[in-house]
């Protein structure tokens, strides 16, 4: 597993190209699209739409990173969603404990899906635009540098705590600890006596960053520059007018027409 300090993948492509700002637009889009509709076809246009962008960028190897947590999001979200949605239309498959209709399947697969979307328009996001980047596009915006700081070393420390992650699976194993034995309800508990010491390094972590700013007088509230601001340019107010579009048309669409509901 890899242990990168960042999960940005410096590459030449357009989406690379843009200024944090355009990027938020166009992902915050996606994101509403993949919100307001219900309708597991048209929450999947949003969803494949940010897959192809997301590979097309160069961030494969991120979401082979959560590949397990997007399929286990997917799964519970199929399982759990018909438990909650009114039943409705025909039976499509029948449990001991639920018989679930048309209506709830359909429900329960969209809402699956945009989690999903959400997973994959945020790695789109990360993939294209750099730690330094994102803090100096949320400044830009007028958020607070402290919230700005603490998004950037959020998302510094994800990479950091799955080669945490790694290691500890590597070092479990090596003592004997089978994580692929039985079936997948046993192998999803088997991953269960990781989880102490993978919290437990995050948190060693965070007290040595902590450490580290305060040594050298690190304060958020002092009004901070940035190298290589970036101007937005008329490809990037193509795309966040693209962004903008996207979140008008997407709420037109699916409550003044009514086009995505189940």
């Amino acid at each position: 597993m890899s242990t990168s300090p960042s999960l940005y993948v410096d590459r030449d492509t357009a989406i690379h190209r843009l200024t944090p700002r355009a990027k938020l637009a166009l992902v915050s889009g996606l994101f509403v699209a993949s919100y307001v509709f219900e309708h597991p076809l048209a929450v999947a246009v949003p969803l494949v739409t940010s897959f192809v962008a997301l590979v097309w960028v160069g961030g494969w190897a991120n979401f082979r990173r959560l590949r397990v947590i997007v399929v286990a999001l997917f799964v519970v979200g199929l399982v759990v969603w018909p438990l909650f949605t009114p039943p409705g239309g025909p039976v499509v498959l029948s449990t001991p404990v639920l018989d679930v209709t048309r209506q709830q399947f359909l429900v329960a697969l969209g809402r699956s899906e945009r989690i999903a979307a959400f997973i994959v328009g945020g790695l789109l996001f990360v993939t294209t635009t750099s730690n330094e980047e994102i803090v100096s596009g949320l400044r830009s915006l007028g958020v607070p540098y402290a919230f700005c700081f603490a998004v950037g070393t959020a998302l510094r420390l994800f990479p950091t705590l799955l080669g945490a992650t790694g290691t500890v699976k590597q070092a479990q194993q090596a003592r004997g600890h089978d994580l692929d034995a039985g079936s997948p309800v046993e192998r999803i508990r088997n991953y269960v006596p990781l989880l102490i010491p993978v919290f437990m390094t995050a948190i060693r972590n965070v007290q040595t960053q902590s450490m580290a700013l305060e040594a050298r007088g690190f304060d958020t509230r002092g009004e901070r520059t940035f190298y290589g601001q970036r101007t937005f340019g008329a490809a990037d107010w193509v795309v966040a007018a693209f962004g903008l579009a996207l979140v008008v048309g997407s709420v037109v669409l699916r409550y003044v027409v009514g086009v995505g509901t189940v």
